[in-house]
C-alpha cells in the first residue's frame, strides 16, 4: 500500500495542471481575499470625497463642513449633472433662504444627492449627514440657551454599551473568513486530483490493470484515499500559512486583530488537526463521486456542488456569538470548523469542543469511506463501460 501511495503522490504532483489547480490557484484566490478584506476593514480617514454645491450656497456649505477634512467642496452650476458626469460623488442642495427660515423657526429641507450603488458616495453621504447633525445640535443648543433653558433637557438619560466579550470587528471578520478560505481552498485543491485518481483511471482504462496486480483491492483504495487526504491537507496547511504570513507582513488592520500570545503553538496544532479532519471528509466524499463518474469531467461536475456546500454552514455561523455556541455547532461536520476557529480567534482553546469537532469529522469521513469501499468492490462502478 505504501508503494502505491508514493506512486499516486508522485503522479499527482508531477502533473503541472494538478499543481496549478491544487496549490497555486487556491493561494492566489486566498491572497486576493486577504488584501480585499484588509482594504474593506481599513479606516477611510485619509480618503477625500468630492462634494458639489451650488455657487450661491458655497460659502454657507463651506462653513458648515469646514471641520470635515474628508470632504472637498466644489461650487458648480448644476449639482445633479456634476454627479452624473462623475466629477463628484455627492452633492448638497440648500434653499436660498435656508438661514432665514431657521431664524424664523421653520424647518428648511436640505437635499443630499448621491449614488447608493457607489461606496464612495455612501461614505461621503454619511460624512455630510454627520456634519449637518452636529450643526443642527449646535443650533438647538443656541436657541435653548437664548431662552434660558438648560440644554440637559435634550438628554434625559444616556445609553452606554459595555462589550463583555473581548474582540473587535477585525477578529469577527477573521474568525469567519479564515475557515471560509480554508474550506474553499481545500475543495479547489482536491477536486482535480480526486477526479483523476479513480475516474481518470477508468477513463484511461488503466483501472483494469491495477486491479489485476497482486495488490489487495482494499490497500489500493486506502492508498488512493490517503493520497487525497494528504493533498487536501497540504493545500489547507500551505494556504493557512501563506494567509497568516501575508497578514503579518503586508497588512495593518488585519494584523492588529490577531494576537494569540502564548496560545500561538496550541492554536497552530489545533488548526492543523481541524484541517486534516476536514480533508478526510472531503477526500471520502470526492472519492465516492469519482467512483460514480465515468470520466474526469463528470467527476468534477459531481464534486462542484459538494465543494460549494461549505458555503452553507459559513452563512449559518456568521452571526452566532462566541457565547451562543452549543454542542451542536461542534458536532455537525464542516459547521464545527467555523465554530472551532471562532473560539480560537477569541483566544479560547477548549479541548472538549476541539475533540468533539475532530471526532465528528473523522466519524463522518469513515462512514462515507465505507460507502465508497462498497461501491469500489462492485464491478459496475469501478470498471469503464
Amino acid at each position: 500500500m505504501l508503494n502505491i501511495l508514493k506512486k499516486e503522490l508522485k503522479d499527482s504532483f508531477r502533473d503541472q495542471r494538478t499543481l496549478l489547480l491544487t496549490v497555486l490557484l487556491p493561494l492566489v484566490l486566498m491572497s486576493g481575499l486577504v488584501f480585499f478584506n484588509e482594504n474593506l476593514l481599513s479606516p477611510y480617514e485619509e480618503d477625500v470625497y468630492e462634494v458639489a454645491v451650488q455657487d450661491a450656497q458655497y460659502p454657507l456649505v463651506q462653513k458648515l463642513l469646514a471641520d470635515n477634512e474628508n470632504l472637498h467642496i466644489s461650487a458648480v452650476d448644476n449639482v445633479k449633472e456634476t454627479i452624473e458626469e462623475g466629477n463628484a460623488v455627492a452633492g448638497i442642495v440648500i434653499p436660498a433662504d435656508f438661514e432665514e427660515k431657521m431664524a424664523a423657526g421653520a424647518t428648511p429641507s436640505v437635499q443630499i444627492l448621491n449614488d447608493l450603488n457607489s461606496q464612495n458616495s455612501t461614505l461621503a453621504t454619511s460624512a455630510i449627514e454627520a456634519s449637518f447633525m452636529q450643526y443642527s445640535q449646535r443650533i438647538v443648543t443656541e436657541q435653548l440657551a437664548a431662552q434660558s433653558i438648560d440644554t440637559a433637557i435634550l438628554t434625559p438619560f444616556t445609553l452606554e454599551q459595555v462589550q463583555i466579550v473581548e474582540g473587535d470587528l477585525t477578529i469577527i471578520m477573521l474568525a469567519f473568513l479564515i475557515p471560509l478560505m480554508l474550506t474553499l481552498s481545500v475543495g479547489l485543491g482536491l477536486s482535480t486530483s480526486a477526479a483523476d485518481l479513480i475516474a481518470g483511471e477508468k477513463e484511461r482504462r488503466t483501472m483494469e490493470a491495477l486491479l489485476m496486480t497482486p495488490v489487495n483491492h482494499r490497500s489500493l483504495l486506502v492508498a488512493k484515499w490517503l493520497t487525497m487526504v494528504i493533498i487536501a491537507s497540504m493545500t489547507g496547511i500551505i494556504t493557512l500559512t501563506i494567509v497568516f504570513v501575508e497578514i503579518h507582513f503586508f497588512t495593518e488592520t488585519l494584523k492588529a486583530g490577531i494576537s494569540f500570545g502564548s496560545n500561538a503553538l496550541p492554536i497552530a496544532l489545533v488548526s492543523v488537526s481541524v484541517i486534516i479532519s476536514y480533508s478526510a471528509i472531503l477526500a471520502s466524499a470526492l472519492m465516492v463521486t469519482s467512483i460514480f463518474a465515468k470520466t474526469i469531467k463528470e467527476a468534477q461536475t459531481y464534486s462542484t456542488p459538494i465543494t460549494m456546500l461549505t458555503l452553507l454552514p459559513s452563512m449559518l455561523m456568521y452571526n452566532v456569538g462566541i457565547n451562543e455556541l452549543t454542542f451542536t455547532h461542534f458536532a455537525v461536520p464542516v459547521m464545527n470548523i467555523f465554530a472551532v476557529f471562532k473560539e480560537l480567534f477569541f483566544g479560547i482553546v477548549n479541548i472538549e469542543h476541539i475533540l468533539t469537532a475532530i471526532t465528528s469529522n473523522l466519524l463522518v469521513a469513515l462512514i462515507i469511506f465505507i460507502i465508497g469501499r462498497v461501491l469500489f468492490f462492485r464491478v459496475k462502478w469501478v470498471l469503464a463501460k
